[in-house]
């Protein structure tokens, strides 16, 4: 411990008191006190962080245990990193069958049915609000997928950040689609298919009409 209350005040010029401080508060389980500079000095420069050499190291101590610790214990922590560090970014490349999760859905009459999915193949994203969103910055809507997706993206936090420029699938699907959804879907389709249907049958009718004047 007193060697690193020593480098501290060697390397950046802060009194005995501030560095006991730091060390005792922050440093004291730190392995490797110069990869913790490292940090400290890169932090820095990416950062505007303003105030005394103290301040700022305390500030980056806090980042660092967020970092280092906290984000890999607490889910809300966790949370609120990913999205202060990929604000208006890809952070997470989910692939097809990942995970599994299920939801109930009205069917008619009252009753419910139990959807069971999987995980589809998209690039999770984090839009300028700061939601998790897809990559054209729509927030996922899915209350049930993105619980599910955000438990496996923090027992994963391996992954983030990694492969985000792989091409998705062909087979890809941009959105999860409720039941609701899909069933809107599903009428305008048929819709469509009534409408061709109709206008097939009025050709019919009068190719009809006309061979019938014809002879």
């Amino acid at each position: 411990m007193q060697e690193k209350i020593q480098i501290l005040i060697d390397l950046l010029e802060i009194n005995k008191a501030q560095a006991t401080d730091i060390v005792g508060r922050y440093l004291k389980n730190a392995k490797d006190i110069h990869s913790f500079l490292d940090f400290y000095f890169e932090t820095l420069e990416k950062e505007n962080i303003i105030g005394t050499t103290y301040e700022k190291l305390r500030m980056v101590c806090k980042k660092a245990e967020i970092e280092f610790k906290k984000r890999f214990e607490d889910k809300e922590i966790f949370l609120e990193w990913l999205c202060n560090k990929y604000k208006n970014q890809a952070c997470f490349r989910l692939h097809e069958g990942d995970f599994e999760y299920s939801y109930f859905a009205s069917c008619g009459n009252g009753k419910k049915i139990k959807i069971n999915q999987k995980s589809i193949d998209i690039l999770v994203c984090v839009n300028a609000f700061k939601q998790i969103s897809y990559k054209n910055g729509e927030p996922l809507e899915n209350n049930e997928f993105k619980e599910a997706l955000l438990e496996f993206i923090f027992k994963n936090q391996d992954r983030i950040g990694k492969n985000l420029n792989i091409p998705l699938s062909v087979k890809k699907i941009e959105k999860v689609l409720s039941l609701e959804e899909k069933r809107e879907i599903e009428k305008i389709e048929e819709t469509k298919l009534f409408n061709e249907n109709k206008d097939r049958f009025e050709i019919f009718i009068k190719s009809k009409k006309a061979l019938k004047k014809i002879s």
